[in-house]
C-alpha cells in the first residue's frame, strides 16, 4: 500500500482515564502529549481494540497472532473492555473526519522487527530501552512514560504499511495492522 508524498500520522495509545498521543511526519514525532482535540492527520493508528470477537475469547486476528507467537489479551477480558469502548468511539470520531484509522498491537510491532521484544515496559528502564530502540525508526527527543512510546509504536506501524511494509491480519470479527 505505498503512497507518495509525507502523509501526517495519529498514534494513540488508549488509557481508562488518559489516552496518549503522538503525531508523526515523515519519520519525525511533530507533537505528543495527552489527547485532547484531534490533531489534522490523514492515517491513524490506535492502541485498542477496535472490535470484540463475535463468539469466543479471541477475534479470528487475534488468533492468527497468537499462532504466529505474539501474546496478548482477549479483548473482553474485564479491565480491557473499557479501553476497548473507548478506543471505537476514538476511532469512529476520527473516520468521521475522513482519517484512514487502525487498530494496532505496539506490543507485535516490538516484537517483529525487534524493537526490545524481551523488555517489558511496566518499568522505568524497561520503556526507556524501547525509546531507546525506537530512535533507530522514528526520530524524536525523549517521550515522559511508556504510553507516549506505544503511541509512536502506533504511528510507527502505520508508516511501515503506507512505505508496504506492513499487512493487515483480518478476519470476520475485526483486523489488527502488523509490520512485515
Amino acid at each position: 500500500m505505498k503512497r507518495s508524498g509525507t502523509p501526517k500520522i495519529l498514534g494513540i495509545d488508549v488509557g481508562l482515564r488518559t489516552s496518549w498521543f503522538v503525531t508523526v511526519e515523515g519519520r519525525k514525532v511533530t507533537e505528543f502529549g495527552v489527547l485532547g482535540d484531534y490533531p489534522r492527520v490523514q492515517f491513524a493508528g490506535i492502541d485498542a481494540p477496535l472490535s470484540f470477537p463475535m463468539k469466543g475469547s479471541f477475534r479470528e486476528c487475534e488468533k492468527i497472532l497468537l499462532m504466529r507467537g505474539i501474546p496478548l489479551f482477549p479483548p473482553r477480558a474485564s479491565f480491557f473492555v473499557k479501553i476497548g469502548e473507548k478506543g471505537q468511539k476514538i476511532a469512529e470520531e476520527l473516520r468521521k473526519k475522513g482519517v484512514e484509522v487502525y487498530e494496532v498491537y505496539p506490543f507485535a510491532t516490538r516484537k517483529i522487527i525487534g524493537i526490545a521484544p524481551k523488555v517489558k515496559k511496566g518499568r522505568k528502564e524497561g520503556w526507556k530501552m524501547i525509546e531507546k530502540e525506537l530512535r533507530d525508526y522514528l526520530d524524536f527527543e525523549r517521550f515522559d512514560n511508556p504510553h507516549l512510546v506505544d503511541a509512536a509504536i502506533c504511528a510507527l506501524t502505520v508508516l511501515l504499511n503506507l512505505e508496504g511494509r506492513a499487512e493487515v491480519i483480518s478476519g470476520e470479527d475485526g483486523e489488527i495492522l502488523i509490520p512485515l
